[in-house]
């Protein structure tokens, strides 16, 4: 049995990306601080996660001049932590407006269309991003996540040959996203093709060492090909990372029963190998 497409969610969380505005330490005076002052004093209150504060200042300073860039992001992003996308992805786009070229307010673009189910656009947002700002990371990982996911929208509607090409522009963007590696795994393995699905599952792992179900589907393709040692190994790191995967757990009783079968050897060998995990021993002198 094998998971099915990972379909990443939460990483475009508000706030997620690095921060586009400078900070500085707050200034001394005790009145409300204006012009350059406001600015920098409402980006040090947002990195403190005080929102509504950092608002009231962005609002100042957007009053007196309506396209001040940094101001409309910072803004932007309060909202947007705030929850409420609509009125942030407007300040994100007239940010755009003024400066067509920031990477930062595309960005935040994509991820609001991504949060929203607008794939498509969200991809928009940050291959505009990126155009803009080669070196800016966030937007290069975001766009992996999003390429992913329309690989997964594809795969599901039935369109296999469109989806794998998602994964690939996804990893030629950002050649260590894990799960695109493991989602076209999954798709190789459901086309039978299985050296190039474990090659995909071996590099999701590569980049992710802590990937359980990648080194579940794997000890799949072993235990099929009846490379019961490599199944269990596979298993075993498996539920090392994930000691309640039920998937693993009966794949991994399965494979202990084929393997007793074949050796007939001391039942305490086994239980020297697998002590770690008496549930799946129980379950497998349960099914001897």
């Amino acid at each position: 049995m094998q998971p099915g497409m990972e379909s990443l969610q939460g990483k475009e969380s508000n706030g997620a990306v690095p921060d586009c505005n400078g900070a500085a330490a707050p200034p001394a005076k005790q009145q409300l601080p204006e012009g350059a002052d406001a600015l920098r004093y409402a980006n040090i209150l947002r990195s403190r996660n005080k929102f509504a504060d950092a608002l009231q200042l962005y609002t100042t300073v957007l009053d007196k001049d309506g396209t001040n860039v940094d101001a409309l992001i910072g803004k932007g992003i309060c909202l947007q932590a705030q929850s409420l996308p609509r009125q942030a992805l407007d300040c994100f786009t007239e940010a755009v407006k003024v400066d067509p070229k920031n990477a930062c307010a595309l960005t935040h673009c994509g991820m609001i269309y991504k949060d929203e189910g607008h794939l498509v656009e969200a991809a928009e947002a940050y291959q505009k991003a990126r155009s803009a700002d080669p070196s800016y990371k966030a937007a290069a990982e975001f766009l992996a996540i999003v390429l992913t996911d329309l690989g997964t929208s594809l795969k599901l509607a039935g369109n296999t040959e469109d989806g794998i090409q998602k994964y690939c522009e996804a990893l030629e963007v950002d050649s260590h996203y894990a799960p695109a590696y493991y989602n076209l795994g999954v798709v190789y393995s459901e086309m039978m093709q299985f050296d190039v699905a474990l090659t995909c599952y071996e590099k999701a792992a590569l980049e992710r060492p802590l990937y359980a179900e990648a080194y579940c589907n794997m000890g799949v393709i072993y235990k099929n090909r009846g490379e019961l040692d490599a199944a269990i190994a596979c298993y075993d790191r498996c539920l090392t990372i994930s000691p309640n995967f039920e998937i693993a757990k009966n794949n991994m009783a399965i494979a202990l029963t084929d393997l007793g079968t074949k050796v007939r050897t001391c039942p305490l060998l086994l239980l020297c190998k697998f002590y770690r995990f008496p549930s799946i021993f129980i379950l497998f002198f349960y099914r001897l």
